[in-house]
């Protein structure tokens, strides 16, 4: 096993001959979770009902958990950056070099290509995101390594590259080839990239930034024009990143050379804003790409929204996130953290420079139109973000200790978060107590007599045929009460309210049948806390679910073939299994005396060792309804 697994970087040399069997630890680095399909736009549900669905986002952002050097799927952290704005990407790209495997840390090697962690690429999939690796150029080495081609026209690189992403399960790359490149380098370039669309699988996508010409002249451009077009028109990218110093004739300009191509500017150019080094406050105004009162010039790409963990000065300490979660409520929601009332509060002056400040920040949300993949039953939400500072089974504590891992993250409220009514109540994430993994919706503040506070949460395609249930797990203090709403697409405007019940000594769980909305279909879901009278509140909402009618959902069976494949002398184990091929949501390890260890999606785990060093190991298959099925066992350290 040789340690604890980390990704790599990828040489010429090791993208040429790379297969799975020899690429070290390459198993623990596999994404298996689907591309989730998004729900229909439907302007009614939305924060700002006349954005269109048209632009598109990608965002390119670091995603190794904070690492470089020993970057991982998962770790025993809490102070690390998660993203938890999915709603608002098209595709997640990889920003980050990485080292090729057994490089000397104090003379790195860097590789020309980096996978995507694939923690991030599950949690992208899981909200109908694409997960491209990143390519970038200049690394070690010369180009002409990874030039080389068949006699039959094939090129060994680029058939690595679509090997490599198909084992993976990413979704294509971000080729960045910053490096004057000689002509005849330049035109295999090409060569080599059209042969890879030619050879990918559907839906692989190549985005290419704006670098070099074909000619192989480094020129950012800051526009698609006609001397970096042949990219596209040639075949060998399918969007382009146009560099950040955009004018308003440029923007302009890349969208009619795209409409010339007989290309949609919104599928094919994506101009760029830099947040890595400038953070709220950018130098190029993206109301360039958006402007005020008119349609967006073409699709937007975002370098760096990583800045609101980086930047912030507390970002390492685990009782410092809260300001980290606000900035990422300011970048992704608008300065007022709400995605229904975006737009800055100060004009854009580049006299008066802050990074730090959200005031001159529009908001994502103000310009891009929030997407949804609860289309089917059952949804099942935990609010679960994919960190904590413990790990809850079913109300209980299971795990002491901080955590982290991206791949588990359930699908966040679609609008972060938008209250209506009294505003004495706010709403959030907690990490302190939750119903199951590391987080509950936390809904605190004081009502007045009469009062009420709603949080719309979900935006939703779910249509209801007669036997569905709708099920609520609370708890609460204060003289209360709590609802979940429905909003029917046939009468948006309108919200049906169920009453749960939220218990002050512990979790309770409120069913209702869907029964009497049959034909209907549900648009949004939201949850409400009122008061009769003046009252403190402060209720948790563990579990949200929408389940077919029951015996329409079978509880997964026990997994099979549970071994314990390695061991290591420090108590390190390797334990793999058979992964269900459908009705499974995730898998549970846990110890023996109930703690827990783990939890993926996949067939493959590396564990750092068990409680006492010895004793028996389960693995726990919860289905996609969220019931736990029956588990396997094995022994471990006897």
């Amino acid at each position: 096993m040789n340690g604890r697994p980390f990704l790599h970087g990828y040489d010429a040399a090791a993208l040429r001959n790379w297969s799975p069997e020899t690429d070290r630890w390459a198993r623990h680095f596999r994404s298996r979770v689907p591309l989730a399909s998004r729900i229909s736009p439907f302007p009614a549900t939305q924060a700002r009902p006349h954005l269109p669905y048209g632009p598109q986002v990608l965002n390119l952002c670091n995603d190794y958990d904070g690492e470089f050097w020993t970057a991982h799927r998962r770790d025993a952290v809490f102070a690390r950056r998660l993203l938890r704005f999915w709603q608002y990407s098209d595709f997640l790209g990889s920003w980050h070099g990485l080292p090729v495997d057994g490089s000397p840390v104090d003379e790195p090697d860097h590789g020309l290509v980096n996978l995507p962690n694939p923690a991030y690429t599950d949690a992208a999939h899981r909200n109908g995101v694409r997960s491209l690796g990143c390519w970038f150029w200049p690394r070690s080495g010369d180009f002409e390594e990874y030039l080389e081609e068949r006699g039959d026209g094939s090129f060994p690189v680029a058939d690595a590259l679509i090997a490599m992403a198909v084992y993976f399960g990413f979704d294509g790359y971000f080729v960045n080839h910053e490096a004057e490149t000689p002509p005849d380098q330049a035109r295999r370039l090409m060569r080599l990239l059209r042969y890879l669309r030619s050879r990918a699988p559907e839906g692989f996508h190549v985005q290419w930034y704006d670098t070099i010409s074909p000619d192989g002249h480094l020129d950012y451009r800051n526009r698609l024009d006609g001397t970096n077009a042949d990219w596209l028109r040639l075949g060998a990218a399918d969007s382009f990143f146009a560099n950040y110093w955009m004018t308003e004739e440029g923007v302009e300009l890349s969208r009619t050379t795209a409409a010339g191509l007989g290309l949609d500017p919104y599928a094919v150019v994506f101009h760029g804003t830099e947040n890595e080094q400038f953070g709220f406050d950018p130098d190029h105004d993206p109301r360039l790409v958006f402007p005020e009162g008119g349609r967006a010039r073409t699709s937007w790409a975002l370098l760096g929204s990583h800045f609101v963990w980086e930047l912030h000065p507390g970002h390492a300490d685990p009782d410092d996130q809260d300001a980290v979660f606000r900035r990422e409520r300011q970048y992704w929601s608008g300065p007022r953290e709400d995605p229904s009332r975006t737009g800055r509060t100060l004009p854009h002056d580049r006299e008066r420079r802050d990074r730090d400040e959200p005031h001159a920040w529009d908001g994502v949300a103000h310009y891009i139109a929030e997407r949804s993949v609860i289309g089917a039953f059952p949804f099942v939400t935990r609010f679960n973000t994919g960190h904590g500072r413990a790990f809850f089974l079913g109300g209980r504590r299971a795990h002491d200790g901080d955590w982290c891992d991206a791949g588990i993250q359930d699908v966040l409220p679609t609008w972060q978060f938008l209250t209506r009514g009294a505003r004495g109540v706010g709403v959030d994430f907690d990490h302190a107590d939750a119903y199951d993994g590391g987080t509950s919706l936390l809904l605190t503040g004081a009502l007045g007599p009469g009062e009420a506070t709603a949080v719309r949460l979900y935006k939703t395609e779910l249509a209801v045929t007669g036997g569905e249930r709708l099920s609520v797990t609370a708890r609460g203090v204060g003289d209360v009460a709590l609802h979940v709403g429905l909003v029917f697409a046939d009468a948006p405007e309108d919200q049906v309210w169920l009453a749960a019940e939220p218990s002050p000594g512990g979790w309770r769980t409120t069913w209702h049948s869907l029964g009497g909305y049959a034909g209907r279909t549900i648009a949004a879901l939201a949850v409400r806390v009122s008061a009769g009278r003046a009252a403190s509140c402060a209720v948790r909402v563990g579990e949200l679910a929408l389940r077919p009618a029951e015996g329409e959902v079978q509880l997964p069976g026990v997994p099979d073939a549970f071994v314990v494949e390695e061991t290591e002398a420090d108590g390190a184990l390797v334990l793999s299994w058979r992964l269900a091929q459908s009705g499974v949501a995730h898998y549970d390890l846990m110890a023996g005396d109930g703690r827990w260890l783990g939890r993926a999606y996949d067939d493959v785990y590396w564990l750092p060792g068990v409680p006492g060093g010895s004793g028996v190991v389960e693995l726990v298959p919860v289905g996609v309804d969220g019931r736990r099925g029956p588990a396997a066992r094995v022994a471990v350290g006897r």
